[in-house]
Formats: C-alpha cells, structure tokens, sequence
C-alpha cells in the first residue's frame, strides 16, 4: 500500500524537477576579452565600467601577444551591439593602459561606430565576435577588443 503512494511521490518529485520541462532557453552568455598584439605586457584598467558591479575598476594583466579577460555579459542576438548598450549611456567609463606603473593610453568618451581606422573599444567597429565551444556556464563567445603597438606608442 505505501509503495505506490512512494513511487507517485517520487515521480511527481522528478518530474518538476526535471530540466526538460523548462520553457525558457539557456541564456547566452559572452566573455569580453583584449588582444594585445603589442611587444610589451600591458595591464588595461577599465574605470568605472559597468560590468565591474560594483564601481570598482577592472585591472587585466595581459603578457605580449596575449588574450586575457573574464568578465561576462547575457545577450540575445548581437554581442557587440549588447554590449555597447551596457556602457552607452554612461560617460565615466574610462579605459587605461598601463605599462609597469605609467599609464600611456586612455579611451574615454562617447560610444558609436567610428569606421576601421580609429581602434578605441568605444568604437563599435574595433570588437569582433568569436564564437566558441560553449561551456557548462552558457558561455558562447566573446568579443574581442586588439591593442596594438601603436596604441601603447
């Protein structure tokens, strides 16, 4: 008499836990990432960006010809354009690069698209979108931002 009682029990418990009956799709998630194609091993501060969460700013170590950074954002359908919408309206947003303690780049201002020949990371034209492998948290690409030799010079 209680073993079927238990087995409803137990289906019913499996049943609303189960993952398959979940309406809403996984959120996309990507990572944005800086190139730096430079000679030197830089660190890109990011002052007052909004997806530090908390105001504090963002320090990416980046060793030459390397790609570092970890901070990730949900979008639907373009990355790049949801991203820019996260740190449009704010004016605040600095981007610096440092070598060793000297800082010898920063990137402030408003954002938008500014054609191939100007590299800002407030220059939508300057970020690519790299798909990947996704991962077990949802992450599915990243866009990536280059610093070049002539950004530091």
């Amino acid at each position: 008499m209680r073993l079927p009682i238990i087995l409803i029990g137990l289906s019913l418990f499996l049943l609303t836990g189960c993952i398959l009956f979940n309406i809403d799709p996984p959120q996309k998630w990507c990572t944005v990432k800086f190139l730096n194609t430079s000679k030197h091993d830089i660190i890109v501060k990011m002052i007052n960006h909004p997806l530090s969460g908390d105001d504090t700013a963002i320090l990416i170590p980046i060793e030459s010809s390397r790609e570092e950074g970890t901070k990730e954002f949900v979008y639907e359908n373009n990355a790049i354009e949801e991203y820019f919408s996260i740190i449009a309206d704010n004016s605040d947003v600095k981007i610096e690069i440092y070598l060793g303690n000297i800082i010898v780049k920063q990137w402030n201002g408003s954002s938008g698209s500014f054609g191939d020949s100007i590299n800002s990371p407030f220059n939508y034209d300057s970020w690519v979108f790299e798909s990947i492998k996704p991962t077990g948290e949802n992450i599915v690409g990243e866009i990536v931002f280059t610093i070049t030799d002539e950004d530091i010079e």
